[in-house]
Order: structure tokens, then C-alpha cells, then sequence
């Protein structure tokens, strides 16, 4: 697992580059109204030029430009007593998502594709490129690097019953997973794990997003041992117990250059 380091973009140096960030700027104001939520976080994803190798070690030079994202308690918004640290970038290709996550005891029984990981351990990727708030993606990558994918449907919301969800395996997608301590032994004292996700634009459907482009998004991390338990989130829900499926609590990533 990598040290933590308060990532940020490069800044502008001369008058072409800050003609650069003005026309980002103008950009993303023009695409505000078709994918705007009030009252939730947002994000500014840099564009990589070198992206990310996803081998779960997060030393990438693309993550130093990501800022970090520190998730929260998913139920009220309270800092989480184990720190897991998230960040995004992109480039034509994908989408690339990082998690970095403390834990004394890492662990996890699924070893199949599409196992339910999400009953134990796992950081998650739920995201709705149209900002159709009925329609989204799930990624879930457990210690064990076994991936869980599908493509949800979820007319009510998630607020009156489970989302209707179709096993889907995303073409071209990547993860990768580094543990720091011992997988599986759960008399030790571990000290974390580290997940790399790339998520190909094209296995969506989707087209390369032009700068300023928003997509609704929401990132999660469960965590059962030790105690506390934690079910945490970069734009809390607010339910409680917790739900993850509240899609109107995503928050808002902007793909910025």
C-alpha cells in the first residue's frame, strides 16, 4: 500500500496555458445543466497523458496529479475510523479510479467472478455516465482482486426495494490489487491493501468524454474487521442501516484536461 500524498494538478505557467484552463472552464460551464446535482460533492478528474499501470501500487506519476478523496461514514457523513483514500483520472481510453485503504485485518473468501463480494470486503465504482440516475454501473474489486460487475436498472431509487441488476461483465475492464500484510490470516495485524481499476469508456458505450463532460458517480469501501465496522462512501447516503444504492446521492465528476 502506498503512502498518502496530497496530489494536485500542475499549475498554469504562461499565458497559452491559462487560455488552456479558461476554455476548460467555459467548457465544463456549458455541459453544467444536463448533469447537475446540488447538494452533493464534485470532483475534478484530471486528464493523464501516461496513465496509470494497473498493478495496484499506486506509485504512478497519473496519481500524483489525481487529488485524493478522503471517504466518509456512508450512514451520516462522520470521518471513518480506517482511512481510505480515492482518486480519478482519465485519458482516452478509460476511466481509472484508485482506492488506498488502511486495514488491520485484510481478508476474503469469494475467488470467483461475480461472486458477491460486496457481502464482505471490496471497494466499489458506481457510476452513471448519462446521469440517468435510473440507470448505472457497479464495479466491485475485493482484497483477493475477485471483481463483481453489473449493469443496474433501479426505477425506485433503491428507497422501496433492492435495484434490478443484470450480471454483465464489463469488455476490457482492469483491475488490480496489492496487499500489505498477510491475506487471509486473521490472527496478524495487517496494514492495508491498495485497488486499481481501469474502466473502458468503450465497454459502456460510451464515447471518449469531451472536457467538461460530467458523469454521476458515487465511490464506496465496506469494511467488516475489525471493529468498528464501516460502510463508507465519497458522497454519504445517509441511510441507515447503510445503502449503497441511492444514486441521487452520487456525486458529480467533471473530466477536466
Amino acid at each position: 500500500m502506498s503512502a498518502w500524498q496530497e496530489g494536485r494538478g500542475g499549475a498554469v505557467s504562461n499565458e497559452g496555458g491559462m487560455a488552456k484552463a479558461i476554455c476548460a472552464l467555459l467548457a465544463t460551464l456549458v455541459f453544467a445543466g444536463a448533469c447537475s446535482a446540488a447538494g452533493v460533492v464534485s470532483y475534478r478528474c484530471p486528464k493523464v497523458d501516461i496513465p496509470p499501470a494497473i498493478d495496484g501500487r499506486l506509485d504512478d506519476e497519473a496519481w500524483k496529479e489525481a487529488p485524493p478523496i478522503r471517504l466518509v461514514l456512508s450512514t451520516n457523513g462522520n470521518p471513518a475510523t480506517k482511512k481510505t483514500i480515492a482518486r480519478m483520472c482519465w485519458d482516452a481510453t478509460n476511466l481509472y479510479v484508485s482506492f488506498d485503504c488502511d486495514d488491520a485485518d485484510i481478508w476474503g473468501t469469494y475467488k470467483k467472478r461475480d461472486d458477491p463480494v460486496y457481502n464482505e470486503e471490496v471497494c466499489e465504482v458506481f457510476a452513471s455516465p448519462a446521469c440517468d440516475l435510473k440507470h448505472y454501473f457497479e464495479f466491485n474489486v475485493s482484497p483477493r482482486n475477485v471483481v463483481f460487475d453489473s449493469d443496474v436498472y433501479d426505477p425506485v431509487k433503491g428507497h422501496t426495494s433492492p435495484p434490478t441488476t443484470n450480471l454483465w461483465n464489463c469488455a476490457g475492464l482492469r483491475t488490480a490489487v496489492v496487499v500489505d500484510g498477510t491475506l487471509d490470516c486473521r490472527t496478524d495485524t495487517d496494514r492495508g491493501w491498495s485497488a486499481e481499476f481501469a474502466i473502458p469508456f468503450a465497454g459502456l458505450g460510451r464515447s471518449t468524454p469531451k472536457t467538461g463532460e460530467r458523469w454521476r458517480l458515487n465511490l464506496y469501501r465496506i469494511d467488516l474487521s475489525p471493529r468498528p465496522v464501516e460502510f463508507q462512501a465519497w458522497s454519504p447516503t445517509f441511510y441507515d442501516p447503510a445503502a449503497f444504492h441511492i444514486p441521487e446521492r452520487f456525486g458529480t465528476v467533471f473530466f477536466a484536461d
